[in-house]
């Protein structure tokens, strides 16, 4: 006798002769009988399922270890292009006030080439601080 089955993550519709299925026959998620619901990045807005049931350790789109964590002082409640300009300008505060690249990098949870990029695009052909 088979019964419909609904994957959760996909929305994929089946009849299975099995009672529980391992997974989906269309997305082959392990996790299709049980609720889905996306992680998404604060820094990028990268929308993402996760595979195990524990909290991912960073974004797969920008890396950061902070795709969690809505930091008031230097993401503000705004669009996505405004928060690269104050992204912008809290790395170069930070490099300005004397904190090398490396520094910046674990504060903000920004990958370290993304903040080193930002400070060679903003004090041109000095040396940058690590």
């Amino acid at each position: 006798m088979s019964d419909l089955k609904v994957c959760n993550r996909c929305q994929y519709a089946w009849f299975s002769n099995v009672e529980s299925p391992v997974r989906c026959p269309s997305c082959g998620s392990h996790c299709w009988d049980k609720p889905s619901v996306p992680n998404v990045c604060q820094i990028c807005g990268h929308k993402w399922f996760p595979r195990t049931d524990g909290m991912p350790l960073r974004c797969p789109s920008c890396k950061t270890r902070s795709w969690n964590v809505n930091d008031a002082s230097v993401y503000s409640k705004v669009g996505r292009t405004s928060r690269e300009s104050v992204a912008v300008s809290a790395v170069m505060e930070k490099y300005l006030a004397g904190k090398g690249c490396l520094k910046i990098s674990m504060e903000t949870g920004m990958p370290l080439s993304t903040v080193f990029d930002i400070v060679k695009a903003n004090v041109g052909k000095t040396q940058v601080r690590m």
